[in-house]
Formats: structure tokens, C-alpha cells, sequence
């Protein structure tokens, strides 16, 4: 039979005890691979660990006491300062959760910017009472440099495929009109499916280059007034026969809203893209798409009846050539691009894109633009604005 050691027990019990407890926190802490700090509830440094130091520069005694506002200032890939408009360690203390920002960017003590991966958490007292948070980063550089150099290379090869399908394109519309002369039924069908798959290539090609072009940050948004019940209506029409052609529903619910500011050309490229999408996956159904005003928002909403995506999948929409798994499975032809695209256009446009989906049951892709009068960064009056 065990006996107790009394002497043991107070050993365990001092070195379980508040001080020791944070002396061998502190060392873990300290020993992180990735960059780890916390803050009280004003954002001043309380702790700062080693990889901090390494991936950003700061010693911990430059830094303590600080709001980190003042020297890491996170931006997004467009410069804005996260920091003021939606901060995630504020919004972790607030919602007292798990917050993932995603890659944005830091400032080092060299005064460079650095791309990071960023999560936050609050930190919680005794009594579970919010007294802080943790935010946790690690160094996104290489990320970086492999998608821009995917990037880079995915636009070296578009452009050189442009010439060639523009070229086969003509010798294949001169021998559809039967220029050269006649051809008969067979050899039609032939080249007209040689002409829609030229088609996809060359649409293929085009998304390429426009999502280039836009992650460049070489696209210049001619920003006007825009009338989105407009646009969407327009869009509706030109939708209908490709619903009615398959036997879908194509419902619409649009409520008078204010203007916002955007390039029309670009918006309704998003928006196009969207409703595109909701008909080519629905085989059976309908497809709704509304509009409304939402506090000092405004919301597009497409809603469909089709084969949905799978809850651990949506994460990756956005991503350059993801296709949902239950995209694939329907055998519906696709690039992976058109989503992509949409999520960069409506990013310049400070406008959000949301989407709840279920395999079977269908998608709603929600996209929450804010109101003209409610912009900071919008200009008006079809002024020019490189993104």
C-alpha cells in the first residue's frame, strides 16, 4: 500500500503555485516557434516572445507598454490600417473567440512590411472575465513569394497564349461561314466543337489575365454612381434565357436602394459571375437573387437550389482553381477562377462577400457593399483610382 509523502506533496504544490506556474509559462512562451504576444485591454504589450523579436525585429523592453498599433500597425494587401477598422484582437476580446485574420501585413523595425498569418484569442482572469488577448503570427514571406511568382508565371503563360487562339479563333469562324467552301454535316459538328473548346481556352486565358492585372495592383477602378437595382435587373434578363433553357426558376426580390460607388464595368463582372455560377451548378429549382438595404449597408443576395458545397470547402473559396468537390462530381465544366475574381473585385470595393452552402440543398453568396455616404476611400464623379 502507497503512503502518502507529505514532503512530496508540498514540493508539487510550490511548484504549482502562481509564481513558479508563470516562471515555466514564460519559458514555453518564450520558446515558440511562431510569434506570439499579448495584450491588456488597450492593446499595450504585456508579453513578447522571442519569435516575435526574430520575425519582426523588436526586443521585448522596446516594446513593452506600447499599443501595438503604434509600431506593428497591421495593413491589408490594399495598405488599409486593420488596425482601426476592424482590429482582431479587439474583436476576439469583444467576442470573446477564436479570430483568424488571415495574411496581412506588419511593420518590422526596419520599417519594411512584412506579410504574416495572424489568429487572436482573448485572454481570460480567474473569474473568466476578459482582461486581454494573445495574438499569434507567424512569417508569410515565402507564401508570398511562391504566389506571386505562380502569379508572375500564370501571366507569362496567358499571354502567350492569347496570339495563337485569337489566331485559331479566325480560321475557325472562316471555316464555320464555309469561306473556303462547303463542308458537310459532320465535319460542322467537328469544328464547332473545336470552336467551343478554343472558347474555353481563350475565356480561360482572359480570367488569367484579369486576375493578374487585379492582384497586381495595376487595375484602375473608374469609379461612378452606381444604380445596383440597375445593374441587377439588366443582369436578370440577361440571365433568363440560360435558366428558362434549363428548366430553373429565375425568381428576383429587388427593393429600392441608394447608390453606391464602383466601377460598373467590374461590379457587374462580380455580380455576372455570381448569378453565372448559381445557374450552372442548380439542375433543378431556382434561383433568387434580391436586394435590399441592411442598416447602413447594402445587400446582393444569390440564392439557389443546387448541388451546394461541402461545409469543410468553404474556406477555399477564393482561392485561385478551386473547384468544390460537388462541382466536380456534377461534371460542369470550369476553371476555378470566376470566384477568385469576384473575391478580388469586391475586396477594392471594400465590399464583403459571404456564403452559406449545404451538399444537396444549395448556396446563398451574400455581398454587403457599403453605402456611398458611409465610404471613407470612395471617389466620386467617375474619378480614377489605382488599386
Amino acid at each position: 500500500m502507497n503512503r502518502k509523502d507529505p514532503q512530496k506533496d508540498r514540493r508539487d504544490q510550490e511548484k504549482n503555485s502562481s509564481p513558479e506556474l508563470e516562471y515555466r509559462m514564460g519559458k514555453i512562451f518564450s520558446s515558440l516557434g511562431h510569434g506570439m504576444y499579448v495584450v491588456d485591454k488597450d492593446r499595450r504589450i504585456i508579453m513578447w516572445n522571442k519569435a516575435s523579436e526574430y520575425i519582426l525585429g523588436w526586443q521585448s523592453e522596446e516594446v513593452l507598454g506600447l499599443d501595438c498599433e503604434e509600431f506593428i500597425g497591421h495593413v491589408d494587401d490594399s495598405g488599409n490600417n486593420i488596425c482601426e477598422s476592424s482590429c482582431p484582437l479587439k474583436k476576439s476580446m469583444n467576442e470573446g473567440r477564436t479570430v483568424f485574420a488571415g495574411t496581412v501585413w506588419a511593420k518590422t523595425k526596419s520599417r519594411e512590411k512584412k506579410p504574416v498569418n495572424v489568429s487572436c484569442a482573448p485572454v481570460l482572469d480567474d473569474s473568466g472575465e476578459v482582461y486581454g488577448a494573445v495574438e499569434v503570427f507567424s512569417d508569410a514571406t515565402l507564401e508570398k513569394m511562391i504566389d506571386r511568382m505562380k502569379t508572375q508565371m500564370c501571366s507569362v503563360v496567358a499571354h502567350e497564349l492569347r496570339t495563337p487562339l485569337t489566331v485559331m479563333k479566325l480560321y475557325l469562324d472562316m471555316l464555320i461561314d464555309q469561306d473556303p467552301g462547303e463542308i458537310n454535316d459532320e465535319q460542322m459538328e467537328m469544328l464547332r466543337i473545336l470552336q467551343d473548346n478554343v472558347d474555353r481556352l481563350a475565356s480561360l486565358v482572359d480570367d488569367l489575365l484579369d486576375l493578374e492585372r487585379i492582384e497586381s495592383g495595376r487595375l484602375v477602378l473608374h469609379l461612378e454612381e452606381l444604380d445596383l437595382q440597375s445593374i441587377a435587373s439588366e443582369l436578370i434578363e440577361e440571365f433568363k434565357p440560360l435558366a428558362i433553357e434549363k428548366g430553373l426558376t429565375l425568381k428576383s426580390k429587388m427593393s429600392h436602394v441608394p447608390e453606391i460607388s464602383g466601377d460598373r464595368k467590374l461590379i457587374r463582372q462580380a455580380l455576372s459571375n455570381l448569378i453565372s455560377n448559381a445557374i450552372k451548378y442548380t439542375n433543378k429549382g431556382s434561383v433568387e437573387i434580391s436586394l435590399k438595404t441592411e442598416g447602413e449597408s447594402i445587400v446582393f443576395e444569390v440564392t439557389d437550389t443546387g448541388v451546394g458545397i461541402p461545409p469543410d470547402e468553404l474556406k477555399h473559396l477564393g482561392e485561385r482553381f478551386f473547384r468544390a468537390s460537388t462541382a466536380q462530381v456534377s461534371e460542369k465544366k470550369g476553371s476555378g477562377l470566376g470566384i477568385a475574381i469576384t473575391r478580388e473585385i469586391l475586396d477594392k470595393h471594400k465590399a464583403e462577400m459571404k456564403v452559406s452552402s449545404a451538399p444537396g440543398i444549395g448556396s446563398t453568396f451574400r455581398v454587403i457593399f457599403p453605402m456611398l455616404n458611409s465610404r471613407t476611400t470612395a471617389q466620386k464623379g467617375g474619378d480614377d483610382f489605382v488599386q
